[in-house]
C-alpha cells in the first residue's frame, strides 16, 4: 500500500480546528492520509492590509515551518498533499519550492502575494467578499497559473456569508470538491471553447435541465443557432462533458427583443450588443465557480472584439448576480418570453 501524507498549513488566526481544515484534514485521513499539523503561531498583530507586517508573517511561518517539518523524510512518501489556509497558501507553495517537492495543493483563500509561489498543481477556493485580497486578482492568478477555482459567492475569508443555513450548505459542496480532489477524482483543469453542430444535443439536454419549459429554448431553435451563429456559443467542458454555457447572437438593436430568440437570422455579425439568450450550469455543478469563468471569458471575447457591450434579460432574483459583472439594471423588460417578468441588463464598455 503506497504511503501518503497530507501536510495542514493554518493562515494567520485561522487554525486547524477551523472548519475548512478541520473537515479537509478529516477526509484526508479517510482517504488513508497520513496527517501532518503544522501549527506555527506568534504573529504581528495587524497582518491584514500591512504588506510588512504580511512579509514578516510569512517568513516567520516559513522558517517555523521548516522546524516543525525538518524530521520527515518526503521521498518516502508517493502522495504529499499540502491543505493550505490564506497565508498558509504562500508557505505551503514556498516550502515545497525551496525543497524541490513535489505536490498535489488544496489552496483554500489564497491572499496576492501566494501566486508568486504557487508553482504545484492544486485547485483553489475563495469567496467573492473575501476583504484580503480583490477577487479579480484571484481570478487573474488561477487563470495565468492554471488552477481551477471554486468560487462562494459572498464568501469572506473564512468562505462564510453570515447566514448559518447558507453557510453549511456552502461548507457541504465545499468538501463535496475537495474530497474528489483528494481522493484524485478531480483537478484536471476546465476547458473553454466554442460550439459546434456536434454539441447540439448536449446543448438542448443542458437548457431543458436549467430552464421551465416554457422559457426553454427548443432543439430546433438550437439547430438554426448552430448554423448562423456558432461563434457565439461558449461552452464550458468538465471532463469533456458541458457543464456551462452562455449563447447569443448579435445585433445593432439596443433591447434584446423576443423574436430574437426563435428567428436566427436576425443575427448581425458586424452588430454593436452581444445579445445573451441563456447563461446556464448544470444544477449539480452550480456553486463551483464555473459560472464565473465563463461569464468573465465572454465579456473579455466581446470587447477584443470591438463591440459596445452585452444585452441580456433576467429575472427580479439574479440582478445582483449580474451587477457583480458590471451589468447595469435599466428596469422592466419589454419582454414577455415565457410569460415571465424581466429585467434588462447591460454592460456597456
Amino acid at each position: 500500500m503506497s504511503k501518503k501524507i497530507a501536510v495542514i498549513f493554518p493562515g494567520v488566526g485561522y487554525h486547524v480546528d477551523k472548519p475548512l481544515l478541520y473537515y479537509s484534514k478529516k477526509l484526508a485521513a479517510q482517504n488513508g492520509y497520513e496527517i501532518k499539523e503544522v501549527p506555527y503561531g506568534k504573529f504581528p498583530k495587524g497582518v491584514k492590509g500591512s504588506r510588512e507586517k504580511m512579509e514578516k508573517a510569512f517568513f516567520s511561518a516559513l522558517e517555523q515551518a521548516g522546524e516543525i517539518l525538518k524530521d520527515i523524510d518526503f521521498s518516502e512518501y508517493e502522495d504529499v498533499l499540502f491543505i493550505s489556509k490564506s497565508v498558509g497558501t504562500a508557505v505551503a507553495s514556498a516550502y515545497a519550492g525551496k525543497h524541490g517537492l513535489n505536490t498535489r495543493n488544496i489552496y483554500y483563500t489564497p491572499v496576492e502575494a501566494s501566486f508568486q509561489f504557487m508553482k504545484q498543481p492544486g485547485i483553489a477556493f475563495t469567496g467573492t467578499a473575501d476583504t484580503w485580497v480583490t477577487f479579480d486578482a484571484v481570478e487573474r492568478g488561477c487563470r495565468e497559473g492554471g488552477f481551477p477555482l471554486y468560487v462562494t459567492e459572498d464568501g469572506n475569508h473564512s468562505l462564510e456569508t453570515g447566514d448559518v443555513r447558507r453557510d453549511l450548505e456552502n461548507l457541504q459542496t465545499i468538501m463535496k470538491i475537495t474530497e474528489e480532489y483528494i481522493s484524485g477524482r478531480r483537478g484536471l483543469e476546465v476547458m473553454i471553447r466554442h460550439a459546434d453542430m456536434d454539441d447540439l444535443e448536449q446543448i438542448a439536454a443542458l437548457e431543458a435541465l436549467c430552464f421551465p419549459e416554457a422559457e426553454a429554448g427548443k432543439r430546433e431553435d438550437f439547430e438554426k443557432r448552430l448554423r448562423v451563429f456558432p461563434e457565439h456559443f461558449w461552452l464550458l467542458e468538465e471532463d469533456g462533458e458541458i457543464v456551462s454555457m452562455v449563447n447569443g447572437m448579435v445585433s445593432n438593436s439596443r433591447h434584446l427583443l423576443d423574436e430574437m430568440f426563435e428567428n436566427a437570422g436576425l443575427h448581425e455579425e458586424n452588430g454593436a450588443w452581444q445579445m445573451i439568450f441563456g447563461v446556464e450550469t448544470r444544477p449539480d455543478r452550480q456553486g463551483r465557480g464555473y459560472m464565473d469563468k465563463l461569464m468573465r471569458k465572454v465579456i473579455r471575447d466581446v470587447k477584443k472584439q470591438g463591440r459596445k457591450g452585452l444585452v441580456l434579460t433576467c429575472k427580479e432574483g439574479l440582478i445582483s448576480f449580474y451587477e457583480r459583472f458590471g451589468f447595469v439594471n435599466e428596469g422592466r423588460s419589454r419582454s414577455e418570453h415565457g410569460g415571465a417578468q424581466w429585467f434588462e441588463m447591460r454592460l456597456e464598455f
